[in-house]
């Protein structure tokens, strides 16, 4: 058998002496076959030879005074279907290596086999010629030495390198998995067995029984389901290990308090004395309270899904420093803004005293979060802004005239923000869809109500600024609240008619370049 592979002539096997005749069919002794014989494919033969004859030789060895049937089994049972008592055959030397090599081309080289099959037989088939010395293998130089290389193989097959790279992957099944679906017609299909090969073992085996039950009529039925099932998908390795530390992200995120190390930080800071205001509720009046904070759990959730560790993270107003902490605890650059110089100390004491950021790393600034004077001729430097301004007087946190806690009157809080918007979207990098590079400017919004004039939705207006100043709204995560303090409001929304707000918003922009 001779076999030209590109530029060069290798022989595929050793030459040997080949005698062509006719031999009886009882000589012919049929062991260790690689397929199962097919009845339909020995009629369709039996037919063709009552016809036209035997077209092709059967390839056999001699072994004392009997024939060892190399290949050609369906034709010697057609030939013993139609009764015949001789078949014509080519006889080769007893030598097992090769004997099962021609046995193997021939089967390749007629398609005969389901993909799980061509798989495991041109790997057999790699494994037998790396026996014989004829196949490269690693390490070789394959263009000085007269070897066959795979790219030789897959052209000899008719198949492009990637193709049979393909192929060969199917042997990778679980071996439970060839044995499910070996027999069936969803083993013909080779780049659904490709897939399959590439899905974790619980997951294969899922797929193989949903299919063999007939609980999934089809292959793609059978992959949804089965990842429904263990709620896993064949991700690349980034995106697993996010999926795995962060969970699902949704458009409606609840966080959890949760009893750490970072919880306790931001503790440290939130309820400390000093930092409590007084605030009117609707059923118990007046009363010392902690300001609303953003869980820690949020922080380092927005932390964690936009940025890596040494990206630098800055907050506009750090209040009680939640966002700072969580960056400082994830392993990011700081820089932080607020007017209250009792905050940034406690915020700089936590974070250093807590967390493994180095002091050149922390940077808070005594100075106004919409300006950002210190960085007036600075652009593109921050890979993440996470922020929660206060707005429209809902909440006020100090005496300064530049805190936007101040500004009740809706036109000129916007005119205030805006400039903000601005500041903000010439510090933060660029991002690139394209290159999937992400580098956001994160804002949570809330509401406020004013009586007869209705409900402001905060969402809705910074949107409309962002837009203004160029920013493309990303995306829109909803926080869910669940506090205490909603039970409070009860007896008002019911006596006004409106719904107690149990979400935020968090808007997610970008500034692209293009």
């Amino acid at each position: 058998m001779q076999t030209t592979y590109g530029s060069s002539k290798v022989s595929l096997l050793k030459t040997q002496p080949v005698t062509t005749k006719d031999i009886p069919i009882s000589k012919i002794k049929v062991i260790n076959r690689m397929r199962k014989t097919d009845v339909n494919t020995v009629a369709d033969i039996a037919q063709s030879i009552n016809e036209v004859g035997q077209i092709h030789e059967i390839t056999v060895c001699r072994k004392g005074d009997e024939y060892i049937l190399i290949c050609g089994n369906h034709r010697v049972e057609a030939m013993r279907l139609l009764k015949k008592e001789y078949i014509r055959a080519r006889i080769r030397d007893d030598q097992k290596l090769i004997n099962q090599l021609i046995e193997i081309e021939e089967n390749l080289c007629a398609r005969r086999n389901n993909s799980i099959e061509e798989a495991e037989a041109i790997i057999l088939r790699e494994q037998i010629l790396i026996q014989l010395g004829r196949k490269a293998v690693v390490g070789n130089n394959q263009y000085t030495e007269e070897k066959i290389t795979n790219d030789d193989l897959a052209k000899q097959l008719g198949y492009t390198r990637r193709t049979y790279q393909y192929k060969k992957s199917v042997a990778n099944l679980h071996p439970e998995v060839k044995d499910l679906l070996g027999e069936t017609k969803f083993a013909n299909n080779m780049m659904d067995m490709h897939k399959l090969q590439k899905l974790p073992d619980h997951i294969q085996l899922e797929i193989a029984n949903l299919l063999i039950t007939e609980k999934a009529k089809t292959f793609r039925r059978a992959y949804v389901l089965a990842h429904l099932k263990f709620n896993q998908t064949n991700y690349p390795d980034d995106i697993q290990r996010t999926k795995d530390t962060l969970g699902l992200s949704k458009s409606v995120m609840h966080w959890e308090r949760k009893k750490n190390k970072l919880n306790d930080i931001c503790y440290y800071v939130s309820h400390n004395e000093d930092n409590r205001v007084n605030r009117m509720t609707g059923q118990f009046g007046t009363n010392e309270i902690n300001n609303y904070t953003m869980l820690p759990e949020q922080s380092s959730w927005f932390v964690q899904y936009f940025s890596n560790e040494g990206d630098l993270v800055i907050d506009n107003f750090a209040g009680r420093g939640t966002n700072i902490i969580a960056a400082a605890y994830h392993n990011r650059r700081v820089i932080g803004y607020d007017l209250s110089p009792k905050n940034l100390q406690l915020i700089r004491t936590a974070c250093l005293e807590n967390t493994s950021i180095k002091e050149e790393d922390l940077t808070l600034h005594h100075s106004c979060g919409v300006e950002m004077v210190e960085y007036a001729e600075a652009t593109d430097i921050a890979d993440l802004m996470l922020l929660d301004p206060p707005y429209y007087g809902a909440e006020v946190y100090g005496n300064d005239d530049r805190d936007l806690c101040h500004i009740k009157d809706v036109a000129k809080f916007n005119a205030r923000f805006k400039t903000c918007l601005i500041n903000m979207k010439r510090l933060i990098k660029p991002s690139s869809f394209k290159d999937k590079v992400f580098k956001p400017i994160i804002i949570k919004c809330g509401s406020i109500r004013r009586g007869s004039r209705g409900l402001v939705e905060m969402k809705t207006e910074i949107e409309i600024l962002a837009r203004e100043v160029g920013l493309v709204l990303h995306d829109v995560i909803i926080n869910e609240l669940r506090s205490a303090f909603q039970s409070y409001n009860v007896g008002r929304s019911i006596e006004n008619r409106y719904t107690i707000k149990s979400h935020e918003s968090n808007l997610v922009f970008l500034k692209y370049e293009d």
